[in-house]
């Protein structure tokens, strides 16, 4: 029988091997995908009981992972088919080192990016917790926490959406929550 393209030919029992494996791969792939996406929620709702922890870190890991998995089993499908994938591969690499030198261009999303890391990592402040940014004297609750921007809920209800890289420029002071304050029946230890 002929070849159509380097490894690919029109042998009947040949594409119904390569369409055989290509069906079990994606199959056992998605099975595979979606259990390991039951684990990642399993996983962000037994530390989200141990501390306060935005849905939108759990969120975030399972779709970059879940991406990059996708992308390594469409490269095994591939290769199933006889298609050379290095080139396919540099192609891809150099994409994503353009939209990395890109990315760099556009200073503020990277460093609101690299200050949530570190903010994850040192806790200047929660979920949950009442702070105060100074000079501004923007008061309110962290109520959530994305790559970008922390959201405050002030007392009066209203939302205020700050860049995470000004946790870095401002001082920033952890108030008491309202609801922990003493009550005027409580007696004041001697």
């Amino acid at each position: 029988m002929g070849t159509i393209f380097h490894g690919l030919t029109t042998d009947p029992e040949w594409l119904l091997h390569r369409s055989m494996y290509t069906l079990l791969i994606v199959a056992g792939s998605y099975l595979i995908l979606r259990w390991y996406g039951n684990v990642v929620v399993h996983l962000m709702d037994f530390l989200g009981r141990r501390r306060a922890l935005s849905r939108g870190y759990g969120v975030m890991f399972q779709r970059i992972t879940t991406w990059f998995l996708w992308l390594i089993v469409w490269v095994v499908v591939l290769r199933v088919w006889g298609v050379d994938v290095t080139a396919v591969w540099t192609t891809f690499v150099s994409l994503l080192a353009v939209i990395g030198v890109g990315m760099l261009a556009v200073w503020a999303m990277v460093s609101n990016i690299t200050a949530r890391f570190f903010i994850w990592f040192w806790q200047p402040l929660q979920l949950g917790q009442r702070v105060e940014i100074l000079p501004e004297s923007l008061t309110g609750e962290v109520i959530e926490e994305n790559l970008m921007f922390t959201e405050l809920r002030q007392d009066d209800g209203q939302i205020v959406v700050i860049p995470n890289n000004l946790f870095f420029q401002r001082v920033i002071r952890r108030l008491p929550d309202v609801e922990k304050k003493a009550r005027p029946d409580e007696k004041a230890a001697p």
